[in-house]
């Protein structure tokens, strides 16, 4: 009997253990939105990026500056099924520092 009861016990105990781990990946805390070494990658890259990326109606489009309104092109890529990380660049503007570089960032995107 004892050992049922032991038993039983682990099991309550994995169980809530596992809702605390659902809970908490699905309500993260208030801390960054991206990994640091995320954004780290574009720091500093603003000022000598040809070519941003951003959402335009749901969709990665490329601009040829960081404060330009109109698109070069709206892609195919459906921001909606990114990555929350990579919406969160889109949202911020990822810069490319030439076509080849843009190319990169697109293909990574798109795949």
């Amino acid at each position: 009997m004892k050992i049922k009861a032991a038993l039983l016990l682990c099991l309550a105990a994995a169980a809530v253990f596992s809702l605390f781990g659902a809970y908490r990946s699905l309500h993260r805390g208030t801390g960054p939105l991206l990994p640091e070494e995320l954004t780290a990658r574009f720091v500093g890259l603003d000022d000598g990026a040809e070519y941003f990326l951003r959402d335009r109606d749901g969709y990665v489009a490329v601009f040829a500056g960081a404060r330009e309104r109109e698109p070069l092109r709206v892609t195919g890529i459906e921001t909606k099924r990114l990555r929350a990380a990579d919406k969160q660049l889109l949202r911020q503007g990822i810069p490319a520092a030439d076509n080849g570089e843009l190319l990169t960032l697109l293909e990574d995107l798109g795949s």
